[in-house]
């Protein structure tokens, strides 16, 4: 279903003009009624010659309810420019125009009313007028057509345009993924919350679980209406009015979206393509504060330029706005971004989960070029290299493309190696993604660690493979598929759990083996009796750790390996003896001291070999 939007200066008879296609006065409050002026917007809906039914949104043409018309335009297919005859093109027209530019509606149609009030060559001049206005802007060569709600002249003929420029519409997409910027919302005895806007992205059914977003309002569709008809499923691209359960009214209001839950996150800043208006008075300098106007919201936004320092009237760069709200929008979404009293620029929405950049950065322009205008495949890839490592459900939620659309991209960038799953259980919500040249870059960055760490520490057998995978940030399962690269590429070795450099040999100096010599001689001499050691060095003991050498317990005690081997096995058959035992009993058994026998169990009680039970200990079977 398709929306027409009306647009144009005030009191040229936007509201008469619905009011003559459809049967239904837009102007739904009292007062607009007693001035005769549109303050926020209308709806109403009308059926064409061909029997299709289109919806009208009826926008204020007054220069101070324009963030109205912004809260109602977003979601147009068709702009329909009411300018009057009488009085031509007016600073409105101009700015309602430039708004529609900016919001690349390119399909439109120009109404001249009130053609019962002048002549037919007043008409042929206010008709070059208009074609000159329009020559520079999306609606060059759109249809002009004359009319008078007045006497109903031209009204027919203006349903028939209409039905034939729908023709040409592009169908409304559908990505699976419903979201209705709120435009109204309200509450109706018996009924209780009620919001209304276009749809856009996806169908709503009856029933349906769903989210108003910012706030993570959690609620239920209770019911749908479009046209004052009630329906089990509205359709991407209806006026539509929703039911809510589980929801006040009062914690709802204009600019916040409803949407399907898990993928829309509010956000307080974005990436945009920014065109300012062509015949704008001053240039938009660098870290100015606008107003931007996206959706059905406005909220006040730093501009941050990221190439130059201020952008001229009809020009374009990329820019980053830091908002001063957290909003619900989405990449591909367009925007406008107004000063106090004017139209300056607007664009597209190129990323809702930016990082700040580098302004001026080649890398960060070349990124946001293919977030605009890339494939699916390019945006997937480009979303992908920003956040690597990332799971498959949360890139699908990021890169805000069509569920089909994206699932299949990355279906094919995985066969020709350009993505890579970290997992073994294939492409699930779960899945951990990379990028080749991300895992490429991961695993130089883990080679680097490992060379870094045995620099540090040249006597050590390597970095612990635990200790590797919590400092790359990587799952389990996700690490594997790294480790079997390193490992593959003989970038690394893996010797008893700890990773080491290719080729290295653990070598000690001359006055390092007298140490060790010394030490052991100590050692083997001391027995299952050896005093506390403060002096050796730690990277020395854990090297003849690692040799298997020495045992290192609490306290600064060592045993040496010999020992502590024989010292095990007598535990064990003590424990074989009388299934039970105590820190008194092991330490009579072995024949040494209770600081010696406590710092002993407590090493087998963490390598499981025995286990605590009350005051005693106890083999571990199995």
């Amino acid at each position: 279903m398709y929306v027409i939007g009306t647009a144009g200066h005030v009191d040229h008879g936007k509201s008469a003009l619905v009011q003559a296609l459809s049967g239904i006065d837009p102007d739904r409050w009292a007062e607009e009624k007693a001035r005769g002026l549109t303050i926020d917007l209308g709806f109403a809906w009308c059926e064409l010659p061909s029997g299709r039914a289109v919806s009208i949104v009826d926008v204020p043409g007054h220069e101070r309810f324009i963030k109205n018309m912004l809260a109602g335009v977003g979601g147009i297919n068709l702009a329909l420019l009411v300018i009057a005859a009488d009085e031509g093109v007016m600073p409105q027209t101009r700015e309602h125009l430039d708004i529609l530019d900016l919001l690349d509606v390119d399909r439109g149609i120009v109404a001249l009313t009130k053609i019962d009030l002048v002549d037919e060559e007043w008409i042929a001049l206010v008709e070059e007028e208009i074609v000159e206005l329009l020559a520079d802007t999306a609606l060059a060569g759109s249809a002009i057509a004359p009319v008078s709600a007045l006497t109903g002249d031209g009204i027919e003929d203006l349903r028939n345009r209409i039905d034939h420029a729908i023709n040409d519409l592009p169908p409304i997409p559908d990505q699976g993924r419903p979201r209705m910027p709120i435009d109204r919302s309200f509450s109706i005895s018996g009924f209780g919350a009620v919001v209304t806007g276009t749809l856009l992205d996806g169908e709503l059914t009856v029933g349906d679980a769903v989210v108003v977003e910012p706030g993570r309002i959690e609620c239920r569709v209770r019911g749908l209406q479009s046209h004052e008809e009630s329906l089990d499923v509205a359709p991407p691209g209806a006026r539509t009015a929703v039911n809510l359960s589980g929801v006040s009214a009062n914690d709802l209001e204009r600019g916040m979206v409803l949407t399907s839950p898990g993928w829309l996150e509010p956000t307080s800043a974005v990436d945009i393509r920014l065109r300012a208006v062509r015949d704008a008075p001053r240039g938009l300098p660098h870290n100015a504060t606008r107003t931007l106007h996206v959706g059905a919201d406005e909220v006040q936004a730093r501009v941050r330029l990221l190439e130059g320092d201020s952008l001229g009237p009809g020009a374009s760069t990329w820019a980053q706005l830091r908002l001063e709200r957290p909003i619900a929008a989405a990449r591909g979404d367009h925007f406008v971004l107004r000063s106090a009293d004017s139209t300056v620029a607007g664009g597209r929405i190129v990323d809702t989960r930016p990082r700040r950049h580098h302004r001026n950065d080649a890398s960060t322009l070349e990124a946001l070029q293919r977030l605009l205008d890339g494939s699916p495949d390019d945006t997937l890839l480009t979303v992908l290299q920003r956040m690597e490592p990332v799971r498959w459900s949360e890139l699908l939620a990021r890169s805000e493309l069509a569920i089909d659309e994206a699932t299949a991209a990355i279906e094919r960038q995985i066969a020709d190696g350009s993505v890579v799953v970290l997992d073994d259980g294939g492409l699930s919500d779960s899945a951990t993604l990379m990028s080749d040249a991300g895992l490429g870059a991961l695993a130089a960055r883990a080679e680097a660690t490992v060379e870094d760490y045995v620099k540090q520490f040249p006597l050590r057998a390597g970095l612990p493979r635990e200790d590797l995978r919590s400092r790359v940030g990587l799952l389990q399962r996700a690490f594997t598929v790294l480790q079997q690269q390193l490992i593959d590429d003989g970038r690394l070795i893996l010797n008893d759990g700890a990773f080491d450099v290719p080729g290295r040999r653990v070598e000690l100096s001359q006055a390092q083996q007298s140490q060790v010599s010394t030490l052991l001689q100590r050692l083997k001499e001391q027995g299952v009796r050896p005093e506390a050691d403060s002096q050796s060095d730690p990277e020395l003991l854990e090297y003849l750790e690692a040799q298997h050498l020495i045992v290192q317990l609490k306290g600064g005690v060592n045993l040496d390996r010999s020992v502590y081997d024989g010292m095990v096995a007598e535990t064990r058959a003590l424990l074989e003896e009388q299934e039970r035992a105590t820190l008194a009993d092991v330490r009579d058994r072995l024949g040494t001291s209770r600081k010696v026998a406590q710092a002993f169990l407590e090493h087998l009680d963490t390598n499981r070999i025995t286990r605590r039970v009350g005051d005693a200990r106890v083999l571990r079977r199995g």
